[in-house]
């Protein structure tokens, strides 16, 4: 470039916005070709990092009050082009005092590294957008937009993350490649980019860095799905943080857990029939609880039995199976096969359909429950930091068993399950009055049980509004006062009940049904889902489901699924198999369906080549026994008819060419377009020597720049003639170009 521009002065005034370089002329200070640029890829750099961390619902109200002004403000002065800036005293002040607030955020408000952290790094970007005085700044802005999206990563494993860092790399590739160009253009005393054309600057820079992101992304795609998988349980399942599950879910629930989930319409797992028939009335068993003291119920210190599984296979007949003392022995067989993908919600529990069999996933340890709950566990066995679940295969047998327990008085109870299951706090007389009622007219304990199954889905609502105030007895006060609640209510007093009439029963916990997803083949099962339901202990059988709740809760408030929600969930399901859980087996099951479809599209354009070729050949042979019977004539004709086919796309050309000939062999026709033919001619045999003319030279100024004086003679002689034939249509120059160009041809 032909002018040069002194290295930029930073003032302690400016702000976000740092000065360009300046004139040497002027010293008026000048924006680069690639500052604004720049400067709006920062911003979106910022913004893009900011969305994909507040995109994980985890930020608390006091960092989206600091950040959501703070951003808004800096696109406020971007756009109007005004400098916002906090005095330098200001920043270093707040700086040193947000160490201390660091260490309580850390010790009482957050207490925990990943949010203190996370809070850490907002306050400084906030800081940062409105300090920065040097180009090393606007660097450290830009890692702290890369540190949101981390901290994103580790708080979220959601669908939106993929959208927000997609746009967060399409940032990151324009703000680095306009902050070389910028770097440059101040160390390089570049001449910016002419102002008319600034606006096609700015296109090609964001094409550029659009290709390049999007060539990133593809490339880090490619890596992800072939770097071998030497964790079996993927990399990102165990990221997700706890939810409300938890509380529905463990060991020690107190009435009303399971109602406050139901309100909530968070996906929790799919399920995918792989074999078999889903049951209409399909539960997903969590775990049972046995002790209760009149508000909770809990398991005490059950046995709890850990088990590797056998070449990713965990058998649960055992587990499931009636004691000794079962007068008919029960066979289970799986009648249906069905994967599960699970949420990453923080729960290591397996949801199974009873009865279960079999779960198949790539698990190393696992814990069996005395009552047939599964977890699974870490080789440490460390409760706190038990891996959650993702994704499993499992088998059941969903027969119905009422064949088997229909006439079943039989109290040949073992002792466990007496002393777990018949166990009751003290209750009110009306209870076991209104359970004796109840089944006066029952022969069989399968009998009353389904008495009082529905003689609670008949006489009982249901509703997910709670008590109002707690109340001493809340199983008495829903049977006899309030006579409406949800699942947790009904399943807890028919267990009491079946209990004072000396049936072994216990309260289950889990999920009821789902929505069917035509596009994914899946169901969708939700917290509304949640349910809790009865299981009462038959000698002849074990244990068998029933349940009490009204059929009313399948439907509250309707949310109405539409088109649209039913393909994004199917993107959410895709992205949890594919990227969430993506490990080993999912290499293995990839790598077998791209060989399997490569042989499939082998085989088959194997077969239409031949195809084709077998057709090719019998035509070919039709029109040769055609040919032998034509006649001479027709033959003739035919051939001709062929000939002028295959002439025509060279017709034109060769028109060209013989008006080029006529033009060459007679000038005086048309001396303009005969000199424009002959210069041409000489400037290509010029170029083939090393003499090149350049757009802006006229022909005089390109014969006078040669160097060579015999040539340059020659030429200058040529584009008189040249000239006058060219402007003045003279004929007899036009006659002699032929001749010039000749003997400029013939020297070497």
């Amino acid at each position: 470039m032909r002018n040069a521009f002194a290295r930029p002065a930073f003032s302690g005034k400016m702000g976000f916005v740092v000065s360009s370089a300046a004139s040497p002329s002027t010293g008026v200070p000048r924006e680069g070709s690639a500052e604004r640029f720049f400067q709006w890829s920062l911003y979106l750099l910022l913004v893009t990092g900011f969305c994909a961390l507040m995109g994980t619902g985890k930020l608390d109200v006091p960092s989206l009050a600091l950040m959501i002004p703070a951003i808004l403000l800096r696109g406020y002065a971007l756009l109007m082009r005004k400098k916002l800036l906090l005095p330098e005293r200001w920043s270093t002040y707040l700086t040193l005092l947000y160490f201390p607030f660091y260490a309580a955020d850390y010790f009482y408000f957050s207490r925990s590294f990943v949010f203190a952290t996370a809070h850490l790094v907002l306050f400084l970007i906030a800081m940062s957008i409105f300090s920065v005085r040097r180009d090393r700044h606007l660097v450290q802005l830009a890692v702290l937009s890369f540190g949101q999206v981390l901290f994103a990563v580790v708080l979220t494993v959601d669908t939106l993350f993929l959208l927000t860092f997609a746009l967060f790399i399409l940032a990151a590739m324009a703000t680095f490649i306009s902050l070389e160009l910028r770097r440059s253009e101040r160390e390089l005393a570049a001449l910016p980019v002419a102002p008319r054309h600034v606006a096609g600057f700015n296109r090609s820079l964001a094409a550029v860095s659009i290709m390049l992101g999007a060539l990133t992304l593809a490339g880090a795609g490619v890596i992800f799905f072939i770097l071998p998988r030497l964790n079996s349980v993927g990399y990102l399942r165990n990221l997700g943080t706890e939810s409300s599950l938890t509380t529905g879910f463990s060991q020690d629930v107190r009435l009303g857990g399971i109602g406050r989930i139901q309100q909530s319409s968070a996906v929790v797992m799919h399920v995918q029939v792989v074999d078999g028939k889903l049951p209409a009335d399909a539960k997903w068993r969590g775990l049972s609880l046995a002790n209760f003291d009149g508000h909770r119920w809990w398991n005490g210190p059950e046995l709890l039995t850990s088990r590797a599984l056998a070449n990713s296979v965990l058998d649960l007949r055992q587990a499931w199976t009636p004691d000794a003392s079962t007068k008919i022995p029960i066979r289970h067989v799986p009648t249906l096969r069905y994967r599960v993908i699970m949420e990453p919600i923080g729960l290591n529990l397996f949801f199974l359909a009873p009865v279960p069999l079999r779960v198949i996933g790539n698990y190393r340890l696992v814990q069996i429950a005395e009552d047939g709950s599964v977890y699974n566990v870490s080789l440490a066995a460390d409760a706190d930091n038990a891996p959650s679940v993702g994704v499993y295969t499992a088998e059941a047998d969903t027969r119905n068993p009422e064949p088997l327990v229909r006439n079943s008085n039989s109290r040949d109870y073992p002792p466990r399950v007496v002393k777990l299951y018949l166990t009751l706090p003290p209750l009110d007389p009306r209870v076991e009055e209104l359970a004796r009622r109840i089944t006066a007219t029952a022969d069989s304990n399968y009998a009353r049980a389904r008495g009082i199954e529905s003689y609670l889905k008949d006489n009982f609502s249901y509703t997910l509004e709670l008590p109002s105030a707690p109340v001493d007895d809340p199983v008495s006060h829903f049977l006899f006062e309030r006579r409406s609640g949800h699942c947790e209510y009904f399943a807890s007093s028919m267990t009491v009940m079946l209990r004072t009439l000396g049936i072994p029963a216990r309260v289950v916990n889990g999920f009821r049904g789902g929505t069917f997803n035509d596009l994914s083949g899946s169901y969708i099962v939700r917290e509304k889902d949640a349910h809790s339901w009865v299981e009462a202990y038959f000698p002849e059988y074990g244990w068998v489901a029933f349940d009490p709740t009204p059929s009313s809760h399948e439907a509250p408030a309707a949310e109405g699924w539409s088109r649209l929600a039913l393909y994004l969930d199917a993107a959410r399901e895709m992205w949890r198999e594919w990227i969430v859980n993506y490990d080993f087996s999912h290499q293995v099951r990839l790598s077998n369906e791209i060989s399997n479809t490569t042989s499939t599209v082998q085989v088959r354009l194997r077969l239409w080549l031949r195809h084709r070729y077998q057709q090719i050949v019998t035509r070919a042979s039709s029109l040769q026994r055609r040919m032998q019977r034509m006649s001479p004539t027709t033959m003739t004709f035919s051939c001709l008819l062929l000939a002028i086919l295959l002439a025509l796309p060279f017709t034109p050309r060769a028109w060209r060419g013989w008006q080029v000939a006529r033009l060459r062999k007679n000038p005086a026709r048309a001396p303009k377009s005969a000199a424009s033919f002959w210069y041409m001619r000489l400037l290509k045999r010029l170029a083939r020597r090393g003499m090149r003319k350049t757009p802006a030279q006229t022909p005089e100024e390109f014969a006078s720049s040669i160097s060579d004086p015999s040539v340059r003679e020659d030429v200058v002689v040529f584009t008189e003639h040249y000239e006058r034939a060219r402007f003045d249509e003279s004929v007899a120059d036009a006659q002699r170009l032929p001749e010039l160009f000749a003997e400029i041809a013939g020297k070497r």
